[in-house]
C-alpha cells in the first residue's frame, strides 16, 4: 500500500501541484484512474482540449478554488490545499 492510499485530499494536494498532476491526484483520490495507475499513461488527457474526463477533473478543481477549498497560482495553473479555514458565511 502507498502512502497516498491512506492520505486525504487535503494532504495529498498541500503543496503546489501543476494542474495535471494535481487533476490527476483528484482522479485517483476520487477513484477515476486505479491507484497503480501511471500519469504518463494518461497525461494527454489533459493536456489536449476535447477529453471530457480530463476537462471535468481540472473543472473540479476551479470550482473547488473557487470556494474556497483550494489556492490556485492562475500564472502557473496550479492548485494546493488552502490551509486557511473556509468561510461559510
Amino acid at each position: 500500500m502507498k502512502v497516498e492510499d491512506s492520505m486525504e485530499l487535503k494532504e495529498i494536494l498541500a503543496d503546489w501541484r501543476d494542474y495535471d498532476d494535481a487533476a490527476f491526484r483528484l482522479g485517483v483520490f476520487l477513484g477515476v484512474f486505479p491507484r497503480d495507475q501511471k500519469f504518463s499513461s494518461v497525461k494527454r488527457m489533459f493536456w489536449i482540449d476535447g477529453y471530457p474526463l480530463g476537462d471535468m477533473l481540472v473543472d473540479i478543481l476551479d470550482r473547488m478554488a473557487q470556494a474556497g477549498v483550494l489556492l490556485k497560482d492562475e500564472e502557473d495553473v496550479r492548485y494546493k490545499w488552502n490551509p486557511a479555514p473556509i468561510d461559510l458565511s
